[in-house]
């Protein structure tokens, strides 16, 4: 009998306050069906067999811990206002006659129902929206995927015992929170206000100088190694400044207020800023998770959306040809003119029928290629696949066209007095330095060739080109040898820019005269750990027929590997090693990359308006109840309904569109911070960053207002009862 009267009575508080269970219940089941949806997609098998899908299942594991986290903090929180507004109840059910283990039991009832509710729906959507997910995910990609229905066992194991963790914790808390406090406390804990606060300038000042602190750390950046190493500083120094200044600076401001006469004594303001003063600490609380979390939202989405829709520009731009060889050459030997100018002879004929003039007769001797494979270098027309390098063609190369060969050498330096020392170490070693300079040389004659220029230069003068910044000196050092007179700072380079945009550290293109002679000492020499000073390199860029097809692309892959690893073998140690780029395979990846991140971003999305939604509804109902007894005494002395109507829109559109504006102040300071990381991730165009931040703003603005009237509705459903 006893058992069926607790179920009965945790039943009746449920549908008795479903106003305040149903959102909580909404809540907990959408964060499960997330939850599911993630971990599913993160074990499908359909995905982990796609090329690049580990990228995409990295990210769906990587959100799944987002949502534990968040999901527990978010639970927690609105656990406890359900408990606060369920405390008087439970103090009349103490007052009339039942102990505190009684009430335990009624908690466990109604704990058991509403996990029940969230983690059964939760997981039933989730399987349900599984397969839609999964569709949606493959059209994000660009990929085609089958109609078969599955469920994930695993996954519907772990989220349910991980939100079965969550909703014990809570229970545990709940009856922890019930038995410390008698039941004269359990009766009054929804009538106990807050003491009115002293306007609170210092701290208010703090505030503001933190977060004017965080907005300099994020407007100054200029690098991405920058950008990485103040991030998480700047995020945290605003989200504490946030919190400080809508608390401390929200009671400043209701002071303010109150000392204006012609605003505070006018019936649609008295009511609304005397109210509003006496619970400043937990109403500017809740304002600040909300400004927090609008600003994830709008953070998240313009990124990923940047990130998505840019992809192919980035790509473009990263990849100008269809097949890019970055061919790495040894000491100062391999940087020679004369041997670059014979490796482009060789690359230009079919594979197999490649030689290096000069070579020496032992290494011809040992590749099988002797006299007639030197004449095939010569007269490339001339030559056939034969050898081991055709195995993996079968067929005639393709005509190559759009050809852009080049060399360059790249090292890393530090400033020092004026100029540049070079730092190998700390660059191999991983340890960069933010000021040091990814520096970058190129000879006169490539740049002139691909410049379409016929620009001279003496001995001791360079030309200069800086990504994102301005060089700004007469004279360019390096402290080991080397000392050149700018003549001139570039405003456009022949290289593609994706080497800057992917780079965590500055970049620098310098064009001397002679390269060979201006740094191919620094080839020979090496550090500590035994890589070069500086790395030589020959670039070899260009398209083919059908080079936009991926089998078409990896065949001729195969065929350069292998040309490149004949001319290796004939060249003895003057080639280190090749790597060989498809812009049609490097495009997949990015899709994944891009497409992982931006499905990512909109489930967390998601989860995070569901959260802030909550938290204002909640916010608006708590307060409603405060105030009911307030407007019930207004209502009285005959405040009419279009007064409170009033009052209600003053006292909401005071405070209420504060977290919406701060988050856009928050957004535009750390666009330069952002940008810097999204030219990590390969994005190329900040013009497009700008229209999708704005255009995300815009969205997330109308659905914020949309929220405002919807919660307005109900505070005013409450306190315009009172007086009935």
């Amino acid at each position: 009998m006893k058992l069926h009267l607790y179920r009965r009575l945790a039943a009746e508080g449920i549908r008795k306050n479903r106003r305040l269970y149903l959102p909580y219940m909404m809540a907990g089941s959408v964060m499960v069906m997330i939850h599911y949806l993630l971990h599913f997609l993160e074990s499908s098998p359909i995905i982990a067999e796609v090329r690049g899908g580990d990228f995409a299942q990295l990210f769906m594991g990587l959100g799944g811990i987002v949502i534990r986290f968040f999901a527990l903090l978010f639970l927690f929180y609105t656990n406890s206002f359900l408990i606060r507004q369920r405390s008087r109840e439970f103090g009349l059910y103490n007052v009339l006659g039942m102990d505190k283990r009684n009430l335990t039991r009624i908690m466990i009832w109604e704990s058991v129902f509403s996990t029940a509710i969230s983690i059964g729906s939760g997981l039933l959507f989730g399987i349900l929206f599984s397969k839609l997910a999964e569709l949606g995910f493959f059209y994000i990609l660009e990929l085609d995927a089958g109609y078969a229905m599955t469920v994930s066992v695993r996954s519907l194991v772990l989220t349910l015992r991980f939100f079965l963790e969550i909703y014990l914790f809570l229970l545990l808390c709940t009856i922890w929170r019930v038995w410390r406090l008698d039941p004269l406390e359990l009766l009054q804990s929804t009538q106990v206000g807050e003491k009115p606060p002293k306007a609170q300038r210092l701290t208010a000042l703090f505030g503001l100088l933190l977060l004017g602190s965080a907005y300099y750390l994020a407007v100054t950046i200029k690098e991405p190694l920058q950008a990485i190493l103040v991030f998480v500083a700047a995020v945290l120094m605003v989200i504490a400044a946030t919190y400080i200044l809508f608390v401390a600076g929200s009671v400043t401001f209701c002071r303010l207020l109150q000392k204006n006469r012609r605003y505070y004594y006018k019936p649609n303001h008295f009511v609304s800023v005397s109210s509003m003063v006496y619970r400043m600490k937990r109403n500017g609380a809740g304002l600040a998770s909300i400004c927090i979390l609008s600003t994830m939202i709008l953070v998240m989405l313009s990124c990923t959306v940047a990130l998505y829709v840019g992809d192919e520009t980035s790509v473009q731009e990263r990849f100008p040809r269809q097949i890019d060889m970055d061919v790495e050459l040894n000491g100062s030997e391999g940087l020679r003119r004369e041997f670059t100018d014979q490796l482009e002879d060789a690359m230009m004929v079919n594979v197999g029928a490649v030689a290096l003039a000069g070579a020496e007769d032992e290494a011809a001797a040992e590749t099988g290629m002797g006299a007639d494979a030197e004449a095939a270098a010569v007269e490339p027309s001339a030559a056939e696949p034969s050898g081991d390098a055709a195995k993996g063609s079968g067929t005639a190369a393709p005509v190559r066209r759009n050809i852009r060969t080049y060399r360059k050498v790249e090292t890393y330096g530090l400033p020092l007095d004026g100029g540049y020392s070079i730092d190998m170490d700390r660059w191999v070693m991983g340890a960069a330095d933010p000021t040091g300079r990814v520096i970058q040389f190129f000879s006169l004659e490539d740049f002139n060739e691909l410049m379409g220029t016929d620009a001279d230069l003496a001995d001791d003068e360079c030309l200069i080109y800086c990504y994102g910044e301005k060089y700004g000196r007469d004279t360019f050092a390096i402290a080991e040898g080397g000392n050149w007179r700018v003549k001139a700072e570039l405003d456009a380079f022949f290289e593609s820019g994706f080497r800057s945009e992917l780079s965590a550290m500055s970049l620098m293109d310098v064009v001397v005269k002679d390269l060979d002679a201006a740094v191919g000492a620094f080839c020979d020499r090496m550090c500590q750990n035994g890589q070069p000073w500086a790395y030589p390199e020959w670039i070899c860029e260009y398209d083919i027929d059908g080079g936009d097809k991926e089998e078409t692309a990896r065949t001729e892959a195969s065929r350069a590997r292998d040309t490149i690893e004949s001319i290796r073998l004939a060249a003895g140690a003057k080639i280190r090693g090749a790597d060989i780029n498809m812009r049609v395979v490097e495009r997949r990846y990015s899709l994944m990359l891009d497409g992982g991140l931006l499905f990512l971003g909109l489930l967390l999305s998601i989860v995070f308006v569901i959260a802030s939604v909550l938290i204002i509804y909640y916010k608006q109902i708590s307060e409603g109840y405060e105030d009911q007894a307030r407007f019930g005494i207004m209502q009285s002395v005959g405040m009419t309904k279009r007064e409170i109507r009033r009052s209600i829109n003053s006292q909401i559109l005071t405070v209420f569109f504060l977290p919406l504006v701060f988050a856009g102040i928050h957004l535009i300071f750390a666009f330069p911070l952002l940008w810097q990381l999204l030219r990590l991730f390969g994005s190329v165009d900040l013009r497009l960053f700008v229209r999708m931040a704005q255009l995300c703003f815009l969205l997330y603005g109308v659905c914020y207002a949309a929220v405002y009237k919807l919660t307005a509705g109900a505070y005013y459903g409450i306190v315009s009862g009172a007086k009935e």
